[in-house]
């Protein structure tokens, strides 16, 4: 049986083909705002170094006495003779190689800027700045939250749409399936009637037997059919059930089923136990346990019925001597069939599972193969009303 491939390989396709989306026009953005800025940030100093060496020059060719050099909250400045030696400098840190024009170390861009002639015999300026790439991260994170925006949303919309088709098939399939299940209804009643009657003209046609047989399989499965889809949309209303009766009742309704392949039923039911339950919801577990175990068992075998009251709550058992469960994990999924010979759509333990977990009924299936099969169901105590 093919397998699809799981979801979380579709989720890491996904989040890499959405990596490689953003990630490879950002690179060439990010390398592009880098460029840009040291381009700024140059021409920023130039200006700068241009600015204190006009003040210098002014102060040479000025009569003051006293010069203060410029001071900024962006900028530092060092003035530097031809020996590389300091004569005023503002920097924190010098430049290690001041022979570059623009040199970058650390988080820092330096700029030497060559002097004229000065009272100050300057050779060269030295101006820095620090750098700061705050608005370029801004700037990425504002395009990485766009970008995801869109994506998703395109996503959302691209799912939306593919998905329709599927929705609109879904509610075809629903409204063929009620038109289908409402066209039944009444040649099942029909037939049901009338091999009832000719069961009493005839009482021992083994045809008619087995025609009641497969009737009541059939009969089953239009069951399961009308429960999964209206499931949904129907509440099942609760009230005081003789359990003991009501196992009593479905055993009798497989009577066909049992006597086509010779088989018996021992019961183990203990008299007037009373429970609050839906009815609908219990036929339908006592039904698809009960046709289980008969269809999956020989000729000639029996099925032990138990229904009895624990210290936990209310037992009811259904023990085959069928061929066994290969795989007691998967038989509860929808849509499995252990055996596709034996007919069915695969739902009605699938049903049975949905309606135990929503009352709280633990279900224990124990199989043996080749010997047989035990589906056990522990009602809680605290919902009986006896």
């Amino acid at each position: 049986m093919h397998k699809r491939p799981p979801i979380s390989r579709h989720l890491f396709f996904l989040i890499l083909i959405l990596i490689l989306v953003v990630a490879i026009p950002l690179h060439f953005y990010i390398n592009s705002e880098l460029e840009n800025s040291r381009y700024r940030d140059a021409q920023a100093l130039q200006a700068y170094a241009q600015k204190v060496a006009n003040k210098i020059y002014r102060f040479s060719n000025g009569n003051g006495s006293e010069f203060y050099f410029p001071r900024s909250n962006i900028f530092q400045a060092g003035l530097y003779d031809v020996t590389d030696q300091e004569i005023f400098s503002l920097l924190d840190r010098p430049a290690t190689d001041p022979a570059e024009q623009i040199t970058q170390e650390a988080n820092r861009l330096y700029l030497q800027y060559p002097l004229k002639e000065n009272v100050f015999r300057g050779a060269y300026l030295v101006v820095s700045k620090a750098l700061s790439y705050s608005h370029l991260i801004v700037n990425v994170l504002v395009i990485l939250m766009v970008v995801t925006l869109l994506v998703l949303l395109a996503t959302f919309s691209i799912i939306r749409q593919s998905a329709e088709p599927y929705r609109r098939l879904n509610r075809y399939l629903e409204h063929f399936i009620k038109d289908a299940m409402h066209e039944m209804k009444t040649p099942i009643g029909v037939i049901l009637l009338n091999l009832d009657g000719l069961e009493h003209r005839y009482p021992k046609d083994t045809m008619i037997t087995r025609a009641r047989s497969a009737l009541k399989n059939m009969i089953v499965v239009y069951e399961d059919l009308e429960f999964f889809v209206r499931n949904k949309r129907s509440h099942h209303p609760k009230q005081q059930i003789d359990f003991s009766h009501f196992c009593r009742e479905r055993i009798l309704f497989f009577g066909d089923l049992l006597q086509a392949k010779e088989m018996t039923v021992e019961e183990h039911i203990t008299e007037g136990i009373l429970y609050y339950f839906s009815p609908i919801e219990l036929s339908r577990i006592l039904d698809n346990t009960l046709s289980n175990a008969i269809k999956y068992s020989k000729n000639n075998t029996k099925i032990t019925v138990t229904l009895v009251r624990e210290p936990g709550g209310i037992l009811l058992s259904i023990e085959d001597q069928g061929r066994g469960i290969e795989d007691t994990k998967r038989i509860f999924e929808r849509y499995y069939r252990g055996d596709r010979i034996s007919g069915g759509f695969g739902i009605g333990l699938n049903i049975v599972k949905n309606i135990c977990r929503n009352h709280g009924i633990v279900i224990e299936v124990t199989s043996q193969k080749g010997k047989g099969a035990r589906f056990a169901f522990l009602f809680k105590e605290k919902k009986s009303l006896a």
